[in-house]
């Protein structure tokens, strides 16, 4: 199981889309590891990475929000689950640091479906929250 990064998954923000699709390359490699019934020293490999990303993207986003006070109400729901997340990743973590085999079809669910509808909903209001402060093009 597998995203495709496709223009459907865009937001229309360059940097948050590069990022994005760096994320679903780590995502689709732990999927494929876990799916490949990888020992456990590879998907230990490939945790703290996603881990790491998912960290900077969420940061590289929260510091976009960072100057939209009047839309705070859309500020603490993204970071919630920004924090939701990181708590996922980080149990999956403690899971495989125990030696425990994670069960994948919840866990390949989870991120394939979260990361997607993350994207869809949550980052494009981001977007669409951020877009009357970027610059208008020059007149041509």
């Amino acid at each position: 199981m597998a995203i495709t990064w496709s223009a459907a998954l865009e937001t229309g923000h360059r940097q948050i889309d590069l990022q994005h699709q760096e994320l679903v390359v780590l995502i689709n490699e732990l999927t494929a590891a876990l799916d490949a019934r990888l020992p456990l020293t590879a998907v230990d490999n490939i945790l703290p990475r996603l881990n790491g990303y998912v960290l900077f993207h969420f940061g590289t986003e929260e510091m976009l929000m960072s100057g939209l006070p009047a839309e705070s109400r859309h500020a603490a729901a993204h970071c919630q689950a920004h924090r939701d997340f990181s708590k996922r990743i980080e149990a999956l973590q403690q899971q495989v640091a125990n030696g425990e085999r994670p069960d994948l079809e919840p866990l390949a669910a989870y991120l394939l479906g979260w990361l997607t509808d993350h994207i869809m909903n949550t980052d494009r209001e981001l977007v669409a929250l951020l877009a009357p402060r970027s610059p208008a093009p020059p007149l041509r």
